[in-house]
């Protein structure tokens, strides 16, 4: 069974393509708890999102996140919580609000209380000057007992020329934080400083659980004031913060808002048009997950799931639920989209535990025949490149690798013969030699006089002329004849263009996976 960094109990909400835990304060408590009672070795991370955290990741395009890295370690979080309130404001725009909002600045003095009683201890990292160091005596002094394991307040770079020392910076830092025995490590240096220090670090700290805390040390401290609880309850904390210092904050604020605004506009288009055309539907009745066995051998087997026209939350949860279960090392499953028009808003967070399966090479699970309409929404709700751009996953792949004694350089083939048609799959260096000494020609011949005969060129390192003057006759022959025809799917850009430097590409029908998913779905059970 694969393991997932977002598993089916983790109820979270996909924030501009961040996944955002869905918590009360003493859910999030308790789960921290859990994790730093955890000493397997592994670091798990704890983020708060902000709309700071969503522009320094996403920027202001949609071609392509600002900071790469930043976005991977939010996305890959063991978990995040909603510190800002446009964060929750966005959980009701996509139709599934987040149970509250959940900030480092109140997780750190709850979880100082747990940690007396759980016999936990803490490690502060960060902040100004002495600032850690402050904080811990102030929580020590208001929690009897707490254990603090050390504090620390490093210089560390992130970016610029210094950045180049990171790993002799970084030795000695991660030597005390280890040796302290620490159980939770608060650490305070910011956006993205404090993600980015943890990420090229994941590996080595002892540490069970992180949680970047931001400027919670100067809260504590009373350095920086918070807002009165009413204006909390108001959410208009940020006002109260900018008339608290509105010379470093005024900017800061009104670019991130600004820049959010223009991130949502897609996504409040797309929920609006939701509630006009799909609301009455949204409450039907979803079909079951039931796979259509397409073939069946001894050393393999494909499995096609249609997916309806309209996806609710509901029925990605359960298709989720489904790949989770143990298959068949031998077998291969295809999702097809084709149908889809439109996903639910509320279930996009399902694409987090989806794009794991598509990533894992032993799951041989592929996402094929999206619309253009779907990609747009999945696009402008930023999910769309984690997924990946193609969509495609492993399954055509799978399908079409070649026997194991054949080597890159030999011609190989691997044959389906399905009910209408004969879907092959050449690999390795085709050459007109490689071709006669299968007897391809004659088989293909054979082949498309019964049923349409699709040629998968997708795993060719090289078509040379030869095999194009082997195929060209018979491939002009069946589609003057109308019997049967043949034609050509997986073929890039090097391909194509061996058949048109040939002079003999005009004849050749070129098909996409969308086609060839959708011909391969339409048929029934089959053998190899």
């Amino acid at each position: 069974m694969t393991t997932l960094t977002h598993p089916l109990g983790r109820d979270c909400i996909n924030s501009l393509g961040i996944p955002v835990d869905n918590l009360s304060l003493q859910q999030a408590i308790d789960r921290i708890v859990e994790m730093a009672k955890i000493h397997d070795g592994r670091a798990r991370l704890v983020s708060t999102l902000n709309v700071d955290f969503l522009v320094n990741s996403l920027g202001c395009t949609f071609s392509r996140p600002r900071h790469p890295e930043l976005l991977n370690v939010l996305r890959t979080s063991d978990m995040v919580t909603a510190d800002g309130f446009p964060i929750v404001w966005l959980s009701k725009i996509v139709g599934k609000p987040l149970k509250a909002r959940v900030t480092g600045a109140d997780i750190v003095p709850n979880l100082a209380r747990r940690a007396v009683t759980e016999r936990l201890s803490l490690f502060l990292l960060g902040g100004g000057e002495g600032s850690a160091a402050a904080a811990a005596d102030t929580l020590r002094a208001a929690n009897p007992g707490l254990l603090i394991a050390g504090t620390a307040a490093p210089i560390v770079h992130t970016t610029g020329p210094e950045l180049a020392d990171f790993s002799n910076a970084d030795e000695k830092l991660l030597g005390q934080i280890n040796d302290s025995g620490a159980d939770i490590l608060l650490v305070g240096l910011g956006n993205p400083k404090q993600e980015l220090w943890f990420n090229r670090n994941r590996h080595k700290l002892r540490v069970p659980v992180a949680i970047g805390v931001g400027g919670t040390f100067e809260f504590i401290n009373g350095t920086v004031k918070r807002a009165p609880q009413w204006i909390q309850k108001l959410n208009l904390e940020w006002v109260f913060r900018i008339v608290q210092d509105p010379g470093r904050l005024w900017q800061r604020y009104v670019k991130g808002l600004f820049t959010l605004g223009m991130l949502t506009a897609p996504v409040v288009y797309f929920r609006v048009k939701e509630e006009l055309l799909y609301s009455r539907i949204r409450n039907t009745e979803q079909p079951d997950i039931a796979w259509q066995s397409v073939w069946s051998s001894r050393d393999q087997s494909l499995a096609v799931l249609r997916l309806p026209p309209f996806v609710t939350a509901g029925y990605l949860e359960a298709l989720v639920a489904d790949l989770q279960k143990e298959y068949s090392g031998t077998a291969v499953r295809l999702l097809d989209f084709s149908a889809v028009k439109h996903i639910e808003s509320a279930g996009h967070q399902e694409f987090f535990r989806l794009a794991e399966f598509l990533r894992d090479p032993k799951s041989d699970i592929s996402l094929l025949g999206m619309r253009r309409g779907v990609k747009r929404h999945l696009a402008a709700c930023r999910i769309a490149d984690f997924i990946g751009d193609s969509h495609s996953g492993t399954t055509l792949s799978a399908l079409s690798h070649a026997p194991r004694k054949t080597h890159l350089e030999d011609t190989g083939c691997k044959s389906y013969v399905m009910n209408t048609i004969t879907l092959i799959f050449l690999s390795g260096r085709v050459t007109g030699e490689g071709l006669s000494g299968l007897g391809f020609v004659e088989c293909l011949s054979h082949a498309a006089r019964q049923r349409t005969c699709i040629l998968d060129l997708r795993n060719v390192t090289l078509l040379e002329s030869t095999a194009i003057a082997e195929l060209h006759p018979l491939i002009v022959a069946h589609h003057n004849s109308g019997e049967g025809a043949i034609l050509v799917s997986g073929a890039d850009a090097n391909v194509r263009q061996m058949f048109r430097m040939t002079g003999l590409g005009e004849s050749v029908i070129f098909i996409d996976d969308r086609t060839l998913v959708a011909s391969i779905a339409a048929e029934g059970i089959v053998h190899e």
